[in-house]
């Protein structure tokens, strides 16, 4: 509309627009995401290898971040399955893991355990990062609350991350801790 402009202006404000227009588009995906797990029909449901998902999901983070350092711990031998909606499983899994890694000093130190105690599969998703204020901690799994704005947005984040991690989790009869 104003070809007045210096080009660098212009491509200031498309710049601005794009990655507006992208921001958007992360919060829409993770809207409609939010809606569709709050309704996991049970046809979605199947036997699931958690420990064969969260190996999928480590190898897809050393593809974004190759330098990251990343223990899975597991008893030997021990089979850690579920009915559950993998993908859901997958979604939850790799939003944690991929958490651990963008809030820390690279390279990223993760260590994932896994462990079956009678009916009830405890994982632990644990690094060295940042860390959450004591004061925030208690709000981290609400919708659209960020620790740090700036930096959240600056990583594309849409402040639903976390929540629906916790939607995924409960809808699977499960809970999630942070400490």
């Amino acid at each position: 509309d104003h070809p007045e402009l210096p080009q660098d202006t212009t491509k200031e404000i498309t710049t601005k627009i794009v990655n507006n227009c992208a921001r958007m588009t992360t919060l829409i995906k993770d809207l409609l995401t939010l809606s569709d797990v709050e309704n996991i029909p049970l046809s979605r449901l199947a036997m699931c290898d958690l420990h064969e998902i969260i190996q999928q999901c480590c190898k897809t983070l050393q593809d974004i971040s190759p330098e990251a350092q990343i223990q899975i711990h597991k008893a030997k031998g021990a089979e850690i399955s579920m009915l559950a909606d993998p993908n859901l499983m997958e979604m939850a899994f790799m939003n944690l893991i991929e958490n651990a890694a963008k809030y820390s000093t690279p390279p990223a130190q993760i260590d994932i355990t896994m462990q079956m105690n009678a009916n009830q599969i405890t994982i632990t998703v644990a690094d060295h990062g940042i860390g959450i204020p004591k004061v925030d901690q208690e709000h981290i799994f609400e919708r659209f609350y960020t620790v740090d704005k700036a930096h959240s947005q600056k990583m594309g984040g849409s402040g639903l991350g976390l929540s629906i991690v916790q939607t995924i989790i409960q809808k699977h009869f499960g809970r999630i801790s942070l400490s």
